[in-house]
């Protein structure tokens, strides 16, 4: 039964591992929306609607998650194993 847990363990540290760079790409996304509410501010009407505090809302969002997903795939990290797609990751985003 404990090999089994050990097994689900590893294979799920994989699949967030897998999926960590992908995520972090949100950084960049919340990047852009910063820019876009100050236009959504200047000009609402080229915003269908969206306050632009929606924009800054995405963008701490977006921001805040990519930083948490990374932060939990840390803490979830088995005893003795690495990162497999650290090859993917850049040094001086974490």
């Amino acid at each position: 039964m404990l090999t089994l847990f050990y097994c689900a363990w590893h294979l799920t540290f994989f699949a967030l591992c897998m999926f960590r760079p992908v995520v972090n790409l949100l950084v960049l996304a919340g990047l852009v929306m910063a820019p876009l509410s100050v236009a959504a501010f200047v000009k609402p009407e080229a915003a269908n609607g969206m306050p632009f505090w929606a924009f800054l809302l995405m963008a701490v969002g977006f921001i805040g998650f990519a930083m948490g997903y990374s932060k939990f795939v840390d803490w979830f990290m088995p005893p003795g194993e690495s990162d497999p797609f650290e090859r993917y990751d850049r040094r001086g985003c974490r």
